[in-house]
């Protein structure tokens, strides 16, 4: 099978690449994003993929957009790949948004996308994003109208209802409650577009599993980390917990201070053993207002159940872990770098380059490997399906 060019446009760490690289049939062109670590961290896996030849994933830090967008008038390929930044279709971004989402031009990089597909010609696009999209209206225009349009404009074919686009990937052995809405264009000028396009949605849908992974089986494995009886500050850093060299890369737990690690110490211990005093909302927050003595119109905390998926592991993570406590009450911390990479289903030799804040952010953003393999393989249906 000849090989299928694709660039990745937004591509964060390259969790949605990560999974094109490794199926044979795929070869990458350009991968861009924006941010520098992320930047560093697509090239180095890169280079352990062997592409050492794609000599320049652009960085686009001091280039203007159309300055990015032009690189792209002289390259033709068979795929374009995307996750437009998407905090300002999600419902918390809309909250946060004094104006209203109409200033914010995150809610407009679908558009720079679309101007990609329109020099590079493809096929085929997947674009990845989150469901609070389909209700999304900067400048009191609905997303899903703007896209329609503007595909529609680009000569391309979507489902008509993005709402039948929204994926569970918990359902694709991701350990993790996550929905995401795909949407696959196809060109309307190759023959059966839309036959295409339910190949590819039919396929995608008929790859999910009944089999829920489980946080424990992710995560279960990693070497455990317990409390200090008294804090550590080694080098300038400060430790809360104890640390040896584990030979898992990036998992070493972050610090915490003591009225964290006692919160979290009962609130796991609630669960486990299933007294179930901290399960409503309400609870939470006075069990906050009880030990910070300040009050919260939000739900601060809570634990990973074991048995379970994982709560969204979101970008936000770099900022605290409150809301990812891990199930083991004897070692009361938030989840590390690794465990959260792995509950994004990234493999233990994927290294992310930055400081931990910036890991944790890269990972919250990511496509997790897993989903992105069966959307390749949906994909090269598809595009087998057009070639015979």
């Amino acid at each position: 099978m000849k090989k299928i060019r694709f660039i990745d446009l937004f591509s964060g760490c390259g969790g949605l690449s990560e999974a094109f690289l490794e199926n044979k049939n795929f070869l990458p062109v350009k991968i861009i994003d924006n941010d520098q670590f992320c930047y560093r961290t697509a090239m180095r896996r890169l280079e352990k993929f062997d592409f050492k030849d794609l000599r320049k994933i652009v960085e686009q830090k001091n280039i203007s957009k159309q300055a990015v967008i032009n690189q792209f008038k002289n390259i033709k390929v068979d795929l374009v790949l995307g996750g437009p930044p998407c905090q300002a279709y999600s419902v918390a971004g809309r909250i946060r948004d004094k104006y209203g989402m109409k200033k914010d031009y995150r809610n407009f990089l679908f558009e720079s996308f679309l101007k990609i597909i329109k020099l590079t010609s493809p096929n085929f696009f997947v674009m990845e994003n989150v469901p609070g999209m389909l209700s999304a209206k900067p400048g009191n225009i609905p997303v899903t109208e703007r896209i329609q349009s503007a595909v529609k404009r680009a000569g391309y074919f979507i489902p008509g209802d993005l709402k039948n686009c929204v994926f569970d990937f918990s359902n694709y052995r991701v350990p993790q409650k996550r929905k995401r809405v795909i949407i696959f264009g196809v060109k309307k000028g190759i023959k059966n577009y839309r036959g295409l396009s339910s190949i590819f949605y039919s396929s995608l849908r008929s790859s999910s599993s009944d089999r829920i992974v489980t946080v424990i089986e992710a995560i279960g494995d990693l070497d455990r980390f317990l409390p200090l009886k008294k804090l550590k500050k080694i080098n300038g850093k400060k430790y809360s917990h104890s640390f040896y060299k584990t030979k898992v890369k990036d998992h070493i737990p972050r610090f915490h201070n003591r009225r964290d690690i006692k919160i979290f110490k009962t609130l796991t211990e609630d669960i486990n053993t299933k007294r179930n005093r901290y399960k409503s909302v309400k609870q939470l927050q006075k069990l906050y207002t009880r030990i910070v003595g300040k009050k919260s119109n939000i739900h601060k905390y809570y634990v990973l159940r074991k048995n379970e998926p994982s709560n969204l592991i979101p970008s936000h993570l770099y900022k605290d872990g409150l809301r990812h406590i891990h199930y083991d009450p004897k070692q009361s911390r938030s989840i590390t770098v690794r465990e959260a990479a792995r509950l994004q289903t990234f493999p233990d030799d994927f290294e992310f380059v930055g400081p931990m804040t910036e890991q944790y952010k890269m990972i919250g953003n990511a496509v997790p490997p897993d989903m992105a393999t069966a959307m390749g393989e949906s994909l090269v249906k598809a595009i087998l399906a057009l070639r015979s």
